[in-house]
């Protein structure tokens, strides 16, 4: 069995990447587990949901000057212990789907300090961006395509999603639910996550020499 991780770009609570992630979880097991046309039978992938407040993140700041991340191509070698679990967990896992906020036309100082701990365990995955904001978060989703695609050597998913919230969601009190019905304005969006995860499935089939 294959495994894909969504990572959540924030560690804002309440927020509404924690709702968004809990619609998104099963639309990604759907579209991972749907059988593409002229396709043969696959094993199951699972998607698992890797929440940003909980161990073993946040991992904190880079504090241990003795190595660089890409000093480290095992991952049971990180000395830290959470970023050494961190490191093997994503190791293991097929690919990424980054879902993130756009703060001030950037990504968040937490998901930059997540990637930034390793760099192996990056190189090659396929990873798929989804942004959310006021605006759908379009600056902060061309910045991580340069940063996975250049920096950390990933195989970035071209068909990016742009969620864009309503002001009640974005400016106002209201966020979206954890669990229930999901608002008809996220439902909108099933159609090109399915479309970015048959493109992503690609890519992980087709694993570089």
């Amino acid at each position: 069995m294959s495994k894909v991780a969504l990572l959540l770009g924030s560690l804002r609570r309440p927020g509404n990447g924690i709702g968004i992630a809990s619609w998104l979880t099963p639309v990604l097991r759907e579209g991972f587990n749907a059988k593409s046309a002229g396709s043969p039978p696959k094993a199951h992938t699972d998607v698992v949901f890797v929440d940003s407040t909980k161990p073993p993140l946040p991992l904190g700041p880079i504090v241990d000057g003795s190595h660089v991340p890409s000093d480290i191509r095992d991952p049971t070698k990180h000395p830290n212990p959470s970023v050494r679990e961190f490191a093997t967990f994503a190791s293991s896992c097929s690919g990424f789907v980054v879902l993130t906020p756009e703060y001030n036309g950037s990504y968040p100082g937490e998901l930059k300090n997540t990637l930034d701990h390793l760099y192996w365990e990056w190189r090659n995955k396929p990873v798929a961006i989804i942004t959310y904001g006021g605006g759908g978060g379009t600056r902060c989703a061309a910045l991580l395509k340069t940063l996975l695609g250049g920096s950390l050597k990933m195989r970035v998913v071209e068909k990016a999603i742009a969620i864009k919230l309503p002001r009640t969601h974005s400016g106002g009190t209201e966020k979206v639910p954890t669990d229930g019905s999901a608002p008809e304005w996220l439902e909108v969006y099933r159609p090109d996550i399915l479309e970015a995860v048959e493109e992503m499935k690609r890519l992980i089939a087709n694993k570089p020499e």
